[in-house]
């Protein structure tokens, strides 16, 4: 076949070749384009992103779940650091809201998902890829109630699983997720709606509607913290020995101990906070008006493909082995993810190949200025003769030599500061308030082409909506974003060749091809 087909090719003419080569150009050309669009990277859906986790060993494996999943409802699974998403199999109710997602940090196979609309739980034991319905959860639950975030740790050596509930507090399993008892004690009215977690000293700590509780090691009775009791916690995270908690509407509090406790004036304050998390190097945020992070002590808003984002921002995921990679829940983009701890953001159709190696390092923060100690020169004694007896009722002067002052350590910056960049406010009720009666009867969502709830099917009262028109946010100046390595430029590069450049060297192959044909051929061939 293939003598046959050269054989079709050098017999022709050199004007009959110029017209095939000008043809499969053309062909190259129009097909090319359309075969890559077709391998472009799409977001499997339209709905909100509220729920995330990544694989403890492997960034490029995620998870996510949406508000009201569309039909059929799914739990989604990425193996390629976000650019294409694959349905799980999942047996979801309709309409299920996953708020909440997590891996165990001992064991990648192992992963949990809370549904916040019907408060079912499902387990994965093969990495999320199937799940199964937990029974034994729902049956801890009261009426109405659901679980809205997932927290893990590890005590004696086990992993044990935390479950914030919507009004029966924390509940607890240390068998893998088979078996849940409640942790409430101390907890009453708003503070039994719990939705976040953190662990620092020992301490476990609960973000709530009514403030911040936590329970000390080996404990059964939560405590309350010294935060303002109106302030919803909605995320927590512990990052250079701080442990940071973010509020709604009453902006993040700092504390060294866990017990004092400062808000960070230079945090915007007009912001509403929906997550909190540490990426590494950075603390992240995902508020109403996109995606925050600190470092070097200023906070700063994050671009999402080169461009401010100002959408909200729901959920937030950092890889737990590779720091600076951070995946976000958005209300409008899907997924998004970020390689240098949230400062930029690329969207599902503009991310690059992610390769573990090729992660940006993290940047160098800028040294504080610390006073230099000026030297004193060493006094000199001079030497008395000898020969002059000294009087005896006029004592020598005593040598002093000068004190050397000794330098001080430089105060880190406190949460105190006035430098407070400006926002302006965009009103956002809380999608996550609470209801005053439990309903069943579900309310449409405002989620760009979510599916209505059935009329008999109970709501998701624990997840968010979007807001329609976000006000334009104020940028910073980036001011430590990490260089490129060349060989993330490199990889860049490739990815982004135009496909009429793919089309032109296939072209000058087949030149090259038939010339060669047509200097070998000989009389016999024809």
């Amino acid at each position: 076949m293939l003598r046959k087909n050269l054989y079709w090719l050098g017999g022709r003419s050199l004007p009959q070749m110029a017209g095939l080569m000008l043809s499969l150009f053309m062909i190259n050309a129009l097909l090319l384009p359309g075969m890559l669009l077709a391998q472009s990277s799409t977001a499997p859906s339209s709905n909100a992103v509220i729920g995330l986790a990544v694989a403890p060993n492997d960034p490029t494996i995620a998870l996510a779940g949406t508000l009201n999943s569309p039909s059929p409802a799914a739990i989604y699974r990425s193996t390629d650091g976000g650019r294409t998403w694959a349905v799980t199999d999942a047996p979801l109710s309709a309409n299920a809201s996953i708020a909440s997602l997590l891996y165990d940090p001992q064991d990648p196979n192992l992963a949990m998902a809370a549904d916040a609309g019907f408060g079912a739980l499902y387990i994965s034991e093969n990495g999320g890829q199937n799940w199964r319905l937990q029974p034994s959860f729902s049956n801890a639950l009261s009426a109405n109630s659901v679980a809205g975030r997932l927290f893990a740790r590890i005590e004696n050596g086990q992993t044990v699983f935390y479950a914030g509930t919507r009004f029966d507090g924390v509940l607890r399993s240390a068998d893998r997720g088979d078996t849940w008892q409640q942790l409430a004690a101390g907890l009453d009215g708003d503070a039994r709606r719990v939705r976040s977690f953190a662990e620092k000293d020992g301490f476990l700590y609960a973000g709530t509607h009514a403030g911040l509780f936590r329970l000390p090691p080996g404990g059964a009775i939560w405590e309350r913290v010294a935060i303002p009791n109106t302030a919803v916690v909605r995320g927590m995270d512990v990052m250079d020995g701080r442990i940071y908690a973010g509020t709604f509407a009453n902006g993040i509090y700092v504390s060294e101990d866990g017990v004092n406790w400062l808000r960070d004036a230079t945090f915007p304050a007009s912001l509403q906070v929906f997550d909190l998390a540490t990426a590494g190097y950075r603390m992240v945020v995902g508020t109403n008006q996109g995606v925050w992070s600190l470092f070097d002590g200023e906070w700063s808003q994050s671009t999402l493909n080169n461009a401010t984002y100002t959408g909200e921002v729901y959920k937030l995921s950092p890889a737990p082995d590779t720091p600076g990679v951070v995946y976000a829940g958005t209300s409008n983009r899907w997924v998004v993810r970020s390689l240098d701890a949230g400062r930029r953001l690329s969207s599902i159709d503009d991310m690059g190949v992610l390769i573990r190696g090729l992660v940006p390092p993290p940047p160098t923060p800028t040294p504080l200025p610390t006073p230099t100690p000026t030297e004193t020169p060493t006094p000199t004694i001079t030497p008395t003769p000898t020969d002059t007896p000294l009087p005896t009722d006029t004592p020598l002067p005593t040598d002093t030599p000068t004190l050397t002052p000794t330098p001080t350590d430089t105060p880190e910056p406190t949460a105190t500061s006035t430098d407070t960049p400006t926002v302006t406010p965009t009103p956002t009720i809380d999608p996550f308030a609470p209801t005053a009666t439990p309903t069943d009867t579900a309310t449409p969502t405002d989620t760009p082409t979510a599916t209505p709830s059935p009329t008999e099917t109970p709501t998701p009262t624990d997840t968010p909506l979007p807001t329609e028109t976000p006000l334009p946010t104020a940028t910073p100046t980036p001011t430590d974003t990490p260089t490129p390595t060349a060989l993330q430029e490199a990889q860049e590069t490739v990815t982004q060749l135009p496909p009429v450049w793919v089309g032109a060297g296939i072209v000058f192959f087949f030149v090259i091809l038939i010339a060669g044909l047509a200097v070998v051929r000989g009389p016999s061939d024809i």
